[in-house]
């Protein structure tokens, strides 16, 4: 193993040096007699194996043991600023020009056990459920084809129209009147042939059935979809089912939302809506309901990709494991109109909830 400093500024200060890795966040590292600096500068440029860097060391004018120089590589591993020399080794060239700014992404979150490649792999292994083709569906398509995942059942029951192309810019004036998969599709061949795999299906999602034989092999699950009313349940209930998480949001009024759920790890949404049936707040609300809004969508092309933004990060930390899923069972919100102010709501497993509390048996 040869190990190399991640692309991070190093600040050297008396008796101390000042790891600056991500926004905000400092590493200070006591050195009265300049070997960490040394040592640093050394790793900057990834040429030694650990049972080399005593020597290279002692070029330096320091003399330390193997055992020193393996404990101080496994502490700088241990606050996250190590890669292997050979981060992108097993990739391809094509890949390598392709995903360049992928892979150093992911860089932020790779070690010297899991180096930035095998965080690709992971997504190029994927295989992703997408419901909905419209601003927030196509947008995270755009997405995950950029992110390199490997397959995508889009399923969507609409045609492109003209309305959509403010906010859908995986299509434009000749696909007005084709089903939506399809131009999605082909929209992702032309973007990044021989990447990704769209499968069309142009097919209504009415139930959890129909989301359970979608979703057969699936990874995870992308919901991007608001009809029937209770699409969230019936997700939720697949996912269970198959095992997997879903991610879904949307924008109501004028608050954007998005959340997930992670069978049997995470609260899921039937414990949300027991919770909030518990509070009295949905009946309440029903009751004193004096005229309905109607539906208007207000999702301009800007909100629809932030949102898509979102979820597909969340996605991704889904399917390669960066970090843990920031919206599981946390209900995160950006209201438009109130100065972009943002909301973390989590919501708690409910003792009720069929589902993450099976009857023995069950």
């Amino acid at each position: 193993m040869q190990p190399r400093l991640k692309s991070i500024a190093v600040v050297q200060r008396p008796a101390e040096v000042i790891l600056v890795g991500r926004a905000m966040e400092l590493t200070y590292l006591a050195d009265p007699d300049g070997s960490v600096a040394a040592l640093l500068q050394i790793l900057a440029q990834g040429a030694h194996p650990v049972t080399g860097l005593p020597a290279a060391m002692r070029e330096r004018g320091f003399t330390v043991t193997e055992a020193d120089m393996a404990a101080a590589v496994a502490a700088l591993d241990e606050v996250g600023v190590l890669l292997p020399a050979d981060t992108d080794a097993g990739l391809d060239p094509d890949t390598l020009r392709r995903y360049e700014s992928n892979l150093r992404f992911y860089d932020l979150f790779a070690g010297l056990e899991r180096p930035g490649a095998a965080f690709h792999r992971a997504m190029r292994d994927a295989d992703v459920l997408l419901l909905g083709a419209g601003g927030v569906g196509s947008g995270v398509l755009q997405s995950l084809v950029g992110l390199g995942a490997g397959r995508v059942r889009l399923v969507d029951f609409d045609v492109v129209e003209e309305k959509n192309l403010a906010r859908q810019f995986a299509y434009n004036r000749a696909d007005v009147g084709r089903a939506k998969v399809d131009a999605a599709r082909d929209w992702a061949v032309r973007y990044s042939p021989g990447t990704t795999a769209v499968e069309a299906v142009h097919e209504r999602v009415a139930d959890a059935a129909t989301i359970r034989r979608l979703g057969a092999g699936a990874s995870v699950v992308v919901s991007c979809i608001d009809s029937p009313s209770d699409i969230q349940l019936l997700v939720n209930e697949a996912c269970f089912e198959l095992g997997v998480p879903f991610v879904t949001g949307g924008l109501q009024y004028s608050t954007l939302f998005y959340w997930s759920v992670e069978p049997g790890v995470s609260p899921c949404r039937l414990c949300l809506e027991l919770n909030r049936a518990d509070e009295g707040a949905t009946q309440e609300f029903e009751q004193s309901v004096m005229m309905s809004a109607e539906f208007v969508n207000r999702a301009t092309g800007p909100v629809a990709q932030l949102l898509a933004g979102f979820m597909a990060l969340e996605t991704g930390r889904y399917l390669t494991r960066t970090d843990p899923p920031v919206a599981a069972a946390t209900y995160h919100t950006f209201d438009l109109t109130d100065g972009m102010r943002t909301t973390q709501e989590p919501w708690p497993r409910h003792p009720g909830c069929t589902l993450c509390h099976p009857a023995p048996g069950a």
